[in-house]
C-alpha cells in the first residue's frame, strides 16, 4: 500500500504576512513561478510551504532582486 505525505501549504492571507507583502503581490509571485498555488478545496487555495520557505531562503523580493 503506497500512502503520500499530504503537501503542507499556507494559505494566501498567511503567506503574504510571512513575506509581508500584500495578496496581488503573492499572485504575481505566483504567476512569476516563484510561489506554487495548489487547490485545498472547491474555494480554496494554498501555498505550499516548500516554496515559500525556499523563496524566503533565497533572500528574493518581489521584483527578485
Amino acid at each position: 500500500m503506497m500512502t503520500t505525505e499530504p503537501v503542507r501549504t499556507y494559505r494566501v492571507n498567511r503567506a503574504s504576512e510571512l513575506l509581508d507583502v500584500s495578496r496581488a503581490t503573492i499572485y504575481r509571485l505566483v504567476r512569476a513561478k516563484k510561489l506554487v498555488l495548489v487547490k485545498v478545496g472547491e474555494r480554496a487555495s494554498g501555498i505550499t510551504a516548500d516554496s515559500l520557505e525556499r523563496h524566503i531562503a533565497s533572500g528574493m523580493t518581489e521584483n527578485g532582486g
